[in-house]
């Protein structure tokens, strides 16, 4: 059987208050031409299918009408939660989904057989059953863990003695108690959403890091269990193969470049063939369709001129200034459409943004004027703020 990897859609996605659902509609209709070009028969999304836990109808017709395209196609597909999705969304739209071959994994659930469906009726069991012909692939679907429900995740499993272990050891041990319902003879997959130590995370003005971190926050590579042929991860933003992973391992990254720390990096799924114990194949294919993200960096004149060489590309500008210029940025924003952030840095190497630098010195309501204009290019509303000073006298008082 042939699986397409792919995780971190993030419909409803915005960047500095731009719209990327036109990106995400073409990427997802050459995620339909990649998964019939290839003959795929399932396509497995690794979490993060949404941006935000209270998508908006827009962002959910983009989803309904992909699944509608997949379906048609013969193309079975598997949804696992992510950290950024409603488990009570997403389950809500399994019930009725898994009519017409689309699985949703909200929760952690117990392992059954030949998916079938929960002691409540609700969404296939732990580990979910596919079939072509006489081919039968059984892949272990494990959504984001909170942290604060990982011991009832545990609990689910019928493990007890945990209540004393670290993130770290209870999400490992998740892992290894879910593909315990493997039954020989089949295709054994596993998909999970997931922080593993020492992924390649966002670059950083240009460059990768690995990132490591506390135990608190994610599991060793060395922990993933080794019975899977293939383990389909998502969470890392960054395409990437888990070389410590004791079986095949792979982030499929993003599906867009979301943020300016992701530019340059190559977009893309995974095509899995595998078949009853042998090893898994797996390869990477390019998505090309969404804007890239680029930064241009020099005086005005020199971005100007860059500007003219990026296409359609979404821009952030950093103007090397002597001295902070009133009207300076606006002026670049007007002069050069598609940048979404203009910035100013000083000869002395402070980026600034205005006249005003030190944010030591604003309110905390300030700061969060300043983020929203950013991250949406408008003033917040009225209503906003009157919520945000409410927020802010609780957290006083209860600090």
């Amino acid at each position: 059987m042939r699986f397409l990897h792919t995780a971190d859609w993030h419909l409803g996605r915005t960047l500095r208050g731009r719209s990327r659902a036109d990106e995400l509609h073409d990427a997802l209709a050459e995620l339909l031409t990649i998964a019939t070009d290839e003959r795929v028969d399932v396509m497995l999304v690794a979490g993060d299918i949404f941006d935000s836990a209270s998508p908006g109808p827009g962002s959910e017709r983009l989803l309904f009408e992909a699944l509608r395209e997949f379906v048609g196609a013969g193309i079975e597909v598997l949804l696992l939660a992510g950290n950024h999705d409603s488990p009570r969304r997403l389950d809500a739209i399994g019930r009725l989904s898994e009519l017409v071959g689309v699985r949703v994994q909200a929760h952690v659930v117990l392992p059954a057989r030949d998916g079938s469906p929960s002691a409540d009726g609700g969404a296939p069991g732990g580990i979910v059953d596919f079939r072509r012909g006489d081919e039968r692939a059984q892949v272990a679907a494990i959504p984001w863990v909170p942290d604060g429900r990982v011991l009832d995740a545990l609990e689910v499993l019928g493990e007890d003695d945990a209540t004393r272990r670290s993130y770290h050891d209870r999400v490992a041990l998740i892992y290894s108690k879910m593909v315990e319902g493997f039954e020989p003879g089949a295709i054994h997959l596993l998909t999970g959403h997931v922080f593993i130590d020492g992924a390649v995370v966002a670059s950083v003005d240009g460059s990768e890091r690995r990132l490591h971190i506390d135990r608190t926050y994610g599991i060793s590579p060395q922990s993933l269990p080794s019975s899977p042929q293939y383990l389909a991860l998502g969470h890392v933003h960054q395409p990437q193969v888990v070389t410590d992973a004791p079986a095949p391992t792979a982030y499929a990254g993003s599906l867009l470049q979301l943020d300016f720390g992701e530019r340059g990096q190559q977009k893309g799924v995974r095509i899995v063939e595998a078949r009853p114990g042998r090893p898994a194949e797996m390869r990477f294919v390019p998505v090309t369709k969404g804007r890239a993200l680029v930064e241009l960096r020099g005086t005005p004149d020199e971005v100007m001129a860059a500007a003219a060489t990026v296409g359609d590309a979404f821009v952030r500008v950093v103007i090397d200034v002597d001295a902070p210029e009133h009207g300076l940025a606006a002026r670049m924003r007007d002069a050069i459409p598609q940048a979404v952030d203009v910035r100013l840095a000083e000869a002395g190497g402070g980026t600034v943004t205005g006249p005003e630098a030190q944010f030591s010195t604003l309110s905390p309501e300030e700061l969060f004027v300043r983020y929203y204009r950013s991250e949406h290019g408008a003033e917040p509303k009225t209503e906003l703020l009157a919520l945000f000073r409410e927020l802010m006298e609780e957290a006083v008082v209860l600090a």
